[in-house]
């Protein structure tokens, strides 16, 4: 039975991976250009970040000076997942986009174990392999009318994925981040996703104010109120829960948009949504071996880690208080 203050963390938890999974169709809602999305996002971001550290009454600190992981790891992979999944999801039908998109915590966790000098775990390449069989379908199968993707969507979402997975790994190499350092990050984010624009020529067109409120409240929801109830979530709730429930947002991504109409229900959307899931779940389950293994020698450290990895591997949209 959870106490009222793990009952708390996890409907925090709970409310954040629904922000995360609502991200694809707030993208079916503006017709701005990918990169412009991507400007707009960050750049609302960046003032929900710095407003949480002004209602949290965080302490002005000198930040460290950015080195080049910083960023390469940081600025450049955030900017590269965000235009590539918002082009992707352009381009292509926005849940199968999703989904192959979200391999990437698999991913995640083999680079992570990898650079832990776990090396790579059988029940880590298994669960890989179960999630890329489970896509494949969608990738090499016929789309239903309506639901056609071209190969180069597909192509930019597994970039993002890996760009995503970039920017985790850096988070773990990064240590604690206070709010006033995301909001740095994903301001300078921004300028550079401007300069990208201009020198694409990226053409705005004549957008609605419903296209600049859509592509807003990705970065006011997704990457802004979505951080401060999941810092909220694992202060509070179970970390463990919290950790699987977040490769649950493919999963809820496909549902809002069947139920908004944007998607059509197929057999091979829900093949492929199992199939991440539970490749994600077999490769954690590989992670929590080794740490129980671990938890004999050091049982406070474990403790410790664990946390941080339950973090680490939320989502795109990380936090790190």
């Amino acid at each position: 039975m959870l106490n009222r203050a793990l009952l708390s963390g996890l409907v925090a938890g709970i409310f954040s991976v629904s922000l995360w999974g609502s991200l694809p169709l707030l993208r079916q809602l503006t017709e701005l250009p990918a990169m412009m999305t991507t400007v707009v996002a960050l750049a609302a971001a960046a003032a929900v970040a710095w407003c949480s550290a002004i209602f949290v009454r965080e302490p002005h600190s000198r930040m460290p000076d950015p080195d080049l992981s910083y960023w390469l790891g940081g600025v450049l992979s955030l900017v590269a997942a965000l235009y590539l999944y918002f082009a992707a999801l352009a381009w292509g039908e926005p849940a199968r986009v999703t989904l192959v998109t979200y391999l990437w915590p698999v991913v995640f966790v083999l680079v992570a174990n990898w650079l832990a000098g776990c090396g790579v775990q059988l029940r880590v390449l298994l669960g890989m392999g179960v999630a890329f069989i489970g896509v494949a379908p969608l990738i090499l199968g016929d789309a239903p009318a309506g639901a056609e993707t071209p190969l180069v969507a597909y192509v930019f979402g597994v970039i993002s994925g890996c760009a995503w997975a970039a920017f985790s790994v850096y988070l773990t190499q990064a240590g604690t981040i206070p709010f006033r350092g995301y909001a740095r990050m994903f301001a300078q984010a921004a300028v550079i996703a401007v300069v990208l624009a201009v020198l694409f020529g990226e053409s705005v067109g004549t957008p609605q104010s419903t296209d600049w409120l859509a592509a807003a409240l990705i970065g006011v929801g997704p990457y802004g109120i979505a951080f401060m109830t999941w810092g909220f979530a694992l202060r509070k709730g179970p970390t463990g829960l919290l950790g699987v429930l977040t490769y649950m947002v493919p999963v809820i991504s496909a549902v809002v948009l069947v139920l908004t109409g944007f998607t059509e229900p197929e057999l091979a959307l829900l093949v492929a949504g199992l199939a991440v899931v539970g490749g994600a779940l077999l490769a954690q389950s590989a992670e929590a071996q080794s740490e129980s293994g671990a938890a004999e020698r050091d049982p406070d450290a474990v403790e410790d880690a664990s946390a941080r990895r339950a973090m680490d591997r939320a989502s795109p949209e990380n936090i790190r208080e």
